[in-house]
């Protein structure tokens, strides 16, 4: 008969344990983060010149109240006239917004602009979650 040692009757009892609690199912599997959808939410983005500035509004109706903040970017192009208008764009954040909810009327202003260029703007519709989705882009000259 085969006698078999305390001490490797303990290192056995650890490698089973070790593979006993190593595999299965930890927990339930967690959907993602829901995105916000367009669809869900309603917005309407203008931009007009304001003597040396670029005055951004729009309105916002969230009717689930999911949206948290709102970033604003800008893509500068060339000069008016003489710009790529089908080269990809490159946007910045510029601006970010927290969203009110008993306020829909938003505006931001940009001062960073200059006479002779032409600028891109849209919005980021960011909710809880971090997730966010882009607006419509509006260009515009700045004369």
């Amino acid at each position: 008969m085969i006698s078999v040692s305390v001490k490797n009757k303990i290192i056995l009892n650890l490698i089973l344990a070790v593979l006993l609690t190593g595999c299965g199912l930890k927990t339930n599997p967690v959907a993602p983060a829901p995105v916000v959808s367009q669809k869900q939410v309603q917005q309407k983005l203008t931009v007009s010149v304001d003597r040396s500035e670029m005055v951004l509004t729009w309105q916002l109706q969230d009717p689930g109240g999911k949206m948290r903040y709102i970033n604003i970017e800008k893509s500068t192009l060339g000069s008016a006239g003489n710009a790529c208008k089908d080269c990809p764009r490159t946007f910045e954040r510029i601006g970010q917004l927290p969203v009110k909810a008993e306020n829909n009327q938003y505006r931001f202003i940009d001062s960073l602009v200059e006479k002779g260029k032409t600028y891109t703007y849209r919005l980021q519709l960011c909710d809880e979650y971090g997730a966010c989705s882009e607006s419509q882009t509006v260009e515009t000259d700045f004369k």
